[in-house]
């Protein structure tokens, strides 16, 4: 997949886990060797940090600016679940930053929060002004889904809603929030939507033991086929 993309000489590849020889991470790659987290200013200086031993040839297909940018082609050495959670517009980027931290499982033993196996990135979600306009996203990856899992991030998730609603209403116990504010300060003030992206262990381990994901006919090979034949049609499309 990589060769054919690099030889059109519209997009540079760049390989991580299993098909890089080094197993580089797809965040050190992306961190290397694309802007994808320079991406409309979204960075911190946590998520800029420099990582070292991975050289250009083994990472990369073709080491030259193409026309239609970069992208990453590989397969983590584990599996890892993906889950988003996208804020509105009343959160800033210091404040979304916030729940990143309160996310990331490597903050448990110094901080005392976070979700194990959880890595987090702040990131911009841009979009028309028609459509909502720039807000943030909190990205997710759990590398361990067994440990923390989907309701684990969730749960961090309303427990650091409430530490905004204490923030927010000048309380730090609890005590002075008026109903007014409890009200106003929930759930869909902070988070417009908290999504999983891709393919879950779940429904890995369903499709390998032969059971059905829903009632129609996902199952078949026919089925498989026509949504491989689409997802090339739509990444033809997008090269063009």
């Amino acid at each position: 997949i990589g060769n054919r993309i690099s030889k059109t000489n519209l997009v540079n590849v760049h390989y991580y886990g299993m098909a890089c020889p080094n197993n580089t991470p797809l965040a050190t790659v992306r961190r290397e060797k694309t802007s994808f987290f320079k991406s409309g200013g979204a960075v911190d200086k946590e998520q800029m940090g420099q990582y070292k031993g991975a050289s250009p040839k083994e990472t990369s297909a073709s080491p030259n600016v193409a026309l239609k940018g970069d992208t990453t082609i590989g397969a983590p050495v584990n599996f890892a679940e993906n889950f988003n959670i996208r804020l509105t517009s009343k959160v800033n980027f210091d404040q979304a930053k916030t729940l990143t931290q309160f996310l990331r499982g490597r903050n448990i033993e110094t901080r005392g929060y976070g979700v194990a196996g959880v890595e987090a990135l702040t990131l911009p979600y841009a979009r028309g002004p028609s459509e909502g306009g720039k807000v943030y996203e909190v990205a997710c990856n759990l590398l361990d889904p067994k440990e923390g899992s989907v309701a684990m991030v969730r749960a961090q998730l309303e427990e650091w809603i409430e530490r905004q609603r204490l923030e927010l209403s000048g309380s730090h116990d609890g005590s002075g929030v008026t109903d007014d504010e409890a009200c106003k300060f929930n759930y869909e003030y902070f988070v417009e939507d908290a999504y999983p992206v891709g393919t879950t262990e779940e429904q890995c381990i369903r499709v390998l033991s032969g059971e059905r994901l829903d009632e129609d006919d996902s199952s078949s090979e026919t089925f498989w086929e026509e949504y491989d034949k689409g997802v090339a049609q739509k990444f033809q499309e997008l090269l063009q």
